[in-house]
This record gives C-alpha cells, sequence and structure tokens, in this order.
C-alpha cells in the first residue's frame, strides 16, 4: 500500500467510531389481530411510529433503522416468546410494543436482563416504569398514557362537577386495577362511588349495569369496560342520558363510528393531544392522507410518532447498535418536536415516562372530534 493510500485508511479510522453501523434494527410487538379494542390500539400506534421512521429515512437518516414487526395477538405467551426471537434470533438493539399491560410486565424483565431498551407503548398501567427505574441502568422507557394520570385527572374535575359518581369496569386484570385506582382515588378526595358494576370482556350488552346506574341517580359514568361503546346503547331504550367519562379508548374514531357523533358528544377522557392546536391538526390531516379510512385514532398514532422520533434520535445519536449505547441515548434525547403534550427532553436518570401528570389533560368530544376540555367558569 503506497504512503498516499495508507494516509487515507489512517484517517478514515480516525474519523469513524469503531461502533459505527449502517442499519440498527428495531423490534415491535403489538396487538395487530384479536379483540378489536386491541388491534385499535396496535395498530394506531405502529401507524404513527412508521411514518415517524418514514420521516427519517426520507431526510436521510443514518444509520438506517430496520423495523421488525410481530403481532403478539393479545397473548402473553406469545408476547414473551416473540421478544426471545427479537433478542435471540433477529438481533434487534430497541423493541417497542406493546398493547396489553399484563403482556409487557411479563417481557419487560427479560429485556431488562438482557440490556436490551424498551420503549412501552401504547401501553398504560401505571407501573410498567416504576418497577425498573431503581435498576442502575434501568432499560424500560415509555411514550403513551399513564393510567394513573388520567384517573387523576378525571376525579378532581368528577367530583368538582357532578353529585354521584357510578363506575362500570371489566373483570380484566386492567379493569379491576382502574377500579382500585379509582375508589382509592375518591376516598383521599373524601367521596365515593354510588355504584360499581363490573362485566366480563366478552358481553355484549350493559343494560343490567345501566339500569343500576340510573336508579341509583349516577350522573357521571366512569366507563373502564374494554368495549368502550357499550355504556352508550341502553341510553335510549333507558331514557338515561349520564356524561360518560373513562378511559382515553373513548377518543377513538372507531368508537364515534360505532356509537355516533350525537351520542359522544359531552364524552370526556384523559388526553394527551389537543386537536384543536395548529401542530396536531396538521398531523391529523396528514395521518388522514397516509393512511385513509385505516386511520382511527389520532392520539395514539401520535404517541406512536413521537415514540418513533424518540427511537430515530437516539440512533442518531449513538450511531451504533449497542444496546447500552441507545439506551443511554434514549435518556438523553433532546430537542424532540413531540405531537403530543411530551416534552422536547422526555427523560431523565429518575424518570422514564415520556408524559408527566402535568401533561395529560381531560378531552372531551365535541362537534365530532376530541378537544381540550375547559374548566366551567
Amino acid at each position: 500500500m503506497d504512503t498516499r493510500r495508507r494516509i487515507l485508511v489512517m484517517a478514515l479510522c480516525v474519523a469513524l467510531p469503531a461502533s459505527a453501523v449502517d442499519t440498527v434494527k428495531v423490534g415491535v410487538v403489538e396487538g395487530l389481530s384479536g379483540p378489536p379494542a386491541i388491534t385499535d390500539f396496535g395498530e394506531s400506534y405502529l401507524q404513527g411510529l412508521k411514518l415517524a421512521l418514514k420521516d427519517y429515512a426520507e431526510h436521510g437518516g443514518k444509520p438506517k433503522i430496520e423495523l421488525i414487526v410481530y403481532d403478539d395477538e393479545a397473548n402473553p405467551q406469545r408476547a414473551v416468546s416473540l421478544v426471545q426471537r427479537l433478542i435471540q434470533s433477529d438481533n434487534v438493539s430497541i423493541v417497542l410494543g406493546t398493547v396489553s399491560s399484563g403482556n409487557v410486565m411479563a417481557f419487560a424483565p427479560i429485556l431488562q436482563r438482557a440490556g436490551v431498551p424498551l420503549i412501552a407503548g401504547p401501553s398504560i398501567a401505571t407501573n410498567i416504569t416504576t418497577d425498573f427505574i431503581n435498576q442502575k441502568p434501568s432499560f424500560i422507557f415509555r411514550c403513551s398514557m399513564v393510567e394513573k394520570f388520567q384517573i387523576e385527572a378525571m376525579l378532581d374535575w368528577g367530583v368538582k362537577n357532578f353529585k354521584k359518581l357510578g363506575l362500570i369496569h371489566s373483570t380484566t386484570g386492567y379493569g379491576s386495577f382502574a377500579a382500585k385506582s379509582i375508589a382509592e382515588g375518591l376516598k383521599q378526595r373524601g367521596s365515593g362511588l354510588a355504584a360499581v358494576e363490573a362485566a366480563a370482556p366478552g358481553v355484549n350488552d350493559l343494560t343490567p349495569q345501566m339500569l343500576k346506574m340510573r336508579d341509583a341517580g349516577v350522573d357521571l359514568v366512569l366507563d373502564f369496560h374494554e368495549s368502550f361503546e357499550l355504556v352508550f346503547r341502553p341510553m335510549a331504550a333507558l331514557d338515561y342520558h349520564p356524561v360518560v367519562a373513562g378511559n382515553w379508548g373513548l377518543s377513538s374514531l372507531k368508537v364515534e363510528q360505532v356509537v355516533g357523533d350525537k351520542a359522544l358528544e359531552g364524552t370526556v377522557m384523559g388526553q394527551a393531544l389537543d386537536l384543536a392546536a395548529p401542530a396536531a391538526k396538521a398531523f391529523d390531516a396528514r395521518m388522514r392522507k397516509e393512511y385513509g379510512k385505516d386511520y382511527r385514532w389520532p392520539v395514539v398514532a401520535a404517541l406512536g410518532y413521537d415514540a418513533g422520533q424518540i427511537v430515530a434520535a437516539a440512533v442518531s445519536k449513538a450511531q451504533s447498535a449497542d444496546p447500552k449505547a441507545l439506551r443511554d441515548a434514549i435518556e438523553n434525547v433532546d430537542g424532540i418536536k413531540a405531537i403530543t403534550a411530551t416534552p422536547a427532553h422526555p427523560f431523565s436518570p429518575g424518570d422514564h415516562e415520556c408524559l408527566k401528570q402535568k401533561d395529560v389533560f381531560l378531552g372531551v368530544w365535541k362537534n365530532g372530534q376530541v378537544v381540550r376540555l375547559e374548566p366551567k367558569r
């Protein structure tokens, strides 16, 4: 090798970090089949994620990001198996997912032990990141709603504005957790529930439960059953029209299609996206153009997009496929121009939630869209 070529090779070795790679593999496990409520969440989050990574690629982002997507079918055993496959066979450097909080809690310890960062979403169980935050370092992050945050905001508003609160929840682990959190939260506020009704996840009629709400004089029904639309169906026959508030699933466009604008008017839910804001409006319009009739859920898609931005920024910052380097990059990502209320610097060593309590607000269906609920004057 002549002297000039030797100098050039040496210069390149100095200029490029030893860990520099052409492609970083990112694994996704989402609920993409099964119950409609599951696929609604999973597909929406994935739509936003894919759009963010498309933007990264179109702007010449380096290293390239290869997305490997699996459907966990809302099954925890399958979710665990898929995460193990992503780590052991696909050699991914980051994992994102999934809809079911139970599935996430089943595979999060595997990723923590393997030292592979997880960005959980759109699962919302309160303890997903806090169970790991004291492990140094924690590899578990989240870009999604947090159940505690939306319940706290809802109870503050509900106790102040309504005489009698009632709760309808599912008998799943999620529904039972929500019921416990609501009961404890109301007790802390010196209040309680006038009626509580539980229903199995597979039911298709909540008439008996809504009848008991009516007979108890409930004027605010808290809806924490995964089939969000069911509380609305008996209202006309029962001549009972309370305000409904509940899980952020009530903001889904699929619920709007099933229930109708008129029935949904005034329905309240936890929210992290204000469609009256210019950036949110532009994102919503872009998603409608990109996905057409398959686009269904602005806030979940927007959180997926913001998770994608975080992944892209971390990959660009780390310039490496090393999971530990990417974990550090995720924790230190800054300058995110989020669509949701996610701040520019989402994470810190002591907090791996992209949303904070102050970022979560109540949304309300008004004239066919979800906007920020303004306090009564």
